[in-house]
């Protein structure tokens, strides 16, 4: 995804809507169908959002529909009243900064400019990962790190985008205690209190307290 555009129509939305989102999948090789919907929900500017369930109940592919890196087969998103469609999709999807369960890192920051290198390394050591790499000549000098250590790396990387909304699917799973703690107790307060609109997808229950919302998916509903 691409740095937000000050001239995005959609920066200063208040609401997201879906209606009726449907999306389905087959796995040819299995000849199974997986599908999520019809889900209808308001999320709104600035609030905490956790989505929970049993895995395969559809959550990152409800996140996935809801940046519409997945088409759904019917039911519209709007945002404020105005109908998300192919000739505005782009826009939309320039709101968020994701990181699924799924994620891809890559050495360069492509599509970020004018980066402080400084600031990228203050980073990697806020996030204790600056004993295993380091910013220089514009990239990451490792990236082999454990599943833990990369989601770090990974964070670091929404940071610098800056987008209004941030979408994390389990992030802290792979998290020690104290990462973990940070994540739930320290970030997310701090997102929440610049204005930034979070969907975290969650199964620790003891944090659920610091959610605005928490809401449960099964067999790819709302329920």
């Amino acid at each position: 995804m691409q740095p937000i555009n000050a001239e995005n129509s959609f920066i200063n939305f208040n609401k997201i809507e879906l209606n009726s989102l449907y999306f389905e999948y087959h796995n040819r090789e299995k000849n199974e169908s997986f599908s999520i919907g019809p889900i209808d929900l308001t999320i709104k500017r600035g609030e905490v959002l956790f989505i929970i369930g049993g895995n395969g109940c559809g959550k990152t592919t409800l996140l996935k529909a809801l940046t519409m890196l997945y088409k759904s087969q019917s039911g519209n998103i709007y945002i404020d009243d105005k109908l998300v469609n192919d000739k505005n999709y782009l826009e939309y999807r320039e709101l968020y900064s994701a990181i699924f369960y799924d994620f891809h890192l890559f050495a360069k920051l492509y599509g970020l400019e004018n980066i402080d290198p400084k600031r990228i390394n203050d980073l990697l050591k806020l996030m204790q990962i600056d004993n295993k790499t380091e910013f220089k000549d514009d990239s990451f000098t490792k990236l082999n790190l454990s599943t833990g250590q990369r989601k770090r790396l990974a964070l670091i990387v929404t940071f610098l985008e800056d987008k209004p909304i941030y979408i994390f699917d389990e992030w802290a799973a792979d998290q020690d205690p104290q990462f973990k703690n940070y994540f739930y107790d320290v970030l997310l307060k701090k997102l929440k209190t610049e204005g930034k609109t979070v969907i975290a997808v969650s199964h620790d229950d003891r944090y659920f307290h610091l959610a605005d919302r928490v809401i449960k998916m099964d067999y790819g509903k709302i329920v």
